[in-house]
């Protein structure tokens, strides 16, 4: 199998867990943000994450590629099922998590957006979602100031104390979106929710941004 993917992507996260959790070996491909003909070739249009099963079919949606993972070996361990409060609690929260990580994630190192001609596409492409990067960074305070009300929220909605034995879908869902989030140096975080960001990555083998948040 090949799984093509951003760093930076919460979906392609979603997807990385799933492998990791697993232990499925596959091909890892970091695609370059201004490479769209490798997924358009695959699947049509421009979506990642990508995963190539071993019968060459390529599957696109996230969740999707998580279930097939997770059915392989017959033995799933993703339980329980999704929780709408939680699903009530994101739709607000993607689009300030959208406002305050693509300005950060290109600054930090990241191997989608190693080449400058990478870096300009997804800041072109974005702009049309969020407006200008210079902007939103100077807009930080007021943005990350609703999302600390929303982190303060989260543990009255969804249990995050690591006592779980399996990983839930609420797991899959949100640990990546607080794994991207943890670009943002302004971010007041609960104790309880970097907690859970800290164990869900250290369980799922992924790593965080908190060391290089800007």
């Amino acid at each position: 199998m090949k799984l093509y993917y951003y760093d930076h992507c919460p979906f392609s996260a979603r997807v990385r867990m799933a492998l990791n959790l697993k232990k499925i070996e596959a091909e890892r491909v970091v695609l370059p943000a201004d490479d769209e003909q490798t997924i358009t070739g695959l699947i049509g249009k421009h979506q990642i994450p990508v995963l190539v099963r071993d019968d060459d079919t390529p599957m696109a949606d996230s969740m999707d590629i998580v279930k097939y993972l997770d059915s392989l070996d017959g033995q799933p361990m993703i339980r329980e099922p999704d929780t709408p409060a939680l699903q009530q609690w994101l739709e607000p929260f993607v689009p300030n998590l959208q406002y305050l990580g693509y300005p950060r994630w290109t600054q930090i190192g990241l191997e989608e957006f190693a080449s400058p001609s990478a870096y300009e596409h997804f800041r072109r492409k974005k702009t049309e979602t969020i407006g200008d990067f210079d902007e939103a960074l100077a807009n930080t305070d007021s943005k990350a100031h609703e999302v600390n009300e929303q982190l303060a929220r989260l543990p009255d909605i969804l249990d995050l104390a690591p006592t779980h034995e399996h990983p839930r879908w609420d797991d899959i869902t949100l640990f990546p979106m607080l794994r991207s989030l943890s670009v943002v140096k302004a971010i007041e975080w609960p104790q309880a929710v970097r907690a859970y960001v800290v164990t869900q990555a250290e369980r799922s083998g992924l790593d965080t941004f908190f060391d290089r948040a800007l």
